[in-house]
């Protein structure tokens, strides 16, 4: 502890000092249970969510259902799923998901979709990816600049805010990661949406193998938070719209 001045030695390195060891340990039962509960729930919410997207798609782009890929929800789970988006406002949120205004035919309109699909998705696994390692970087650079003001020790700086905040720093370094492999899948699907965007004689076969990989993206990328995509949507939607209609599957 400082003695001085401007640090007299009721002060401290962030005011409660022993809370140190107790974050410590609420950090540890965040990873324990974020792996072992959350993290189930999560991916079975996810996969089921995927497989109700599908469904949609399959609905739309006039694509068979791969039996092979994912067993289709029942109706009754659908159902339930979907009580809370009955008022306008709400069903207003989830409407315009692909670019409709363009005339383009088919199949070039099933691509026109799964590359809008990829290319949203890649945008913002990068923009979120970034964000997180953004966040990370400073709150660690914040943790030592706290700690310089204050005049901590090394042992104090570790006990007090490193090793708690450790935790959800390599947390939002992981998942940073994760959301960057993610983007890079779905730039290589764009790739193959681009390559196809030509081949006026695609066939449905190609056409459903580009669906797989948009349901395995969908199952298994990490999530984005419902108020980041809010505030990308806006913006997105517009170069969405704008690529389908420029027609060449050009950004």
């Amino acid at each position: 502890m400082i003695e001085s001045e401007e640090f007299p030695e009721s002060s401290s390195l962030i005011y409660e000092p022993n809370w140190g060891p107790l974050l410590g340990a609420v950090a540890g039962a965040w990873i324990f249970s974020s792996r072992l509960v959350f993290e189930p729930l999560r991916q079975g919410y996810q996969s089921k969510g995927a497989t109700a997207q599908e469904l949609f798609d399959c609905d739309v782009l006039g694509l068979s259902w791969n039996d092979a890929l994912v067993r289709q929800l029942s109706d009754e789970e659908i159902r339930a799923a979907s009580k809370g988006f009955k008022e306008p406002k709400s069903t207003a949120k989830h409407s315009g998901w692909y670019p409709t205004q363009a005339d383009i035919p088919w199949p070039k309109s099933v691509i026109t979709c799964q590359r809008s699909n990829a290319v949203w998705g890649r945008r913002q696994h990068q923009a979120y990816g970034r964000l997180l390692m953004v966040t990370a970087f400073l709150w660690g650079l914040l943790g030592v600049i706290v700690s310089l003001v204050h005049g901590a020790t090394l042992a104090e700086y570790l006990t007090t805010i490193a090793l708690p905040s450790l935790p959800a720093v390599l947390d939002a370094v992981e998942l940073s990661k994760k959301h960057f492999q993610a983007a890079n899948r779905r730039l290589h699907l764009e790739d193959e949406t681009n390559a196809m965007f030509s081949d006026t004689s695609a066939s449905h076969a190609a056409l459903r193998e580009l669906q797989d990989q948009v349901f395995d993206l969908r199952r298994d990328a990490p999530p984005v938070p419902g108020w980041f995509y809010r505030i990308l949507k806006p913006g997105y939607e517009q170069d969405m719209r704008y690529a389908a209609a420029a027609g060449d599957g050009a950004d």
